[in-house]
């Protein structure tokens, strides 16, 4: 039995993102919390989670009943990027962006490559 992909890779000119969806529960047009690794043409490789603005509320509302995050009442998170929209054609757009305009660097988080040997 052979290992399946868990990601589903976008490549474009300026960067290859992998989006690891859980595919029991996302699809590419309602996914809504997702981690994922952009690799760079320079080799550099950066991580993000991207949420939306839905998502983001319904977190902060189960927190707020739970107790959690100080009963809801703020969302932080260093590589956190919040989307308009849930999907992975918003989530690609944001970063396409961010790479654009030289902001991955700050929204992300850099990781080393996994060396093969």
């Amino acid at each position: 039995m052979g290992a399946v992909d868990p990601y589903l890779t976008v490549t474009e000119p300026t960067f290859v993102a992998r989006f690891l969806l859980d595919r029991n529960v996302d699809s590419e047009e309602s996914v809504s919390n997702v981690d994922v690794i952009v690799d760079l043409p320079d080799g550099s490789r950066w991580t993000l989670t991207l949420f939306s603005v839905d998502e983001v509320r319904r977190l902060l509302a189960r927190w707020k009943q739970n107790g959690e995050v100080a009963n809801g009442s703020y969302f932080w998170a260093v590589d956190h990027v919040i989307v308009a929209e849930p999907g992975l054609p918003a989530m690609t757009a944001a970063i396409r962006e961010l790479v654009r305009s030289g902001e991955l660097i700050s929204a992300g988080i850099r990781c080393q490559p996994v060396d093969p040997s």
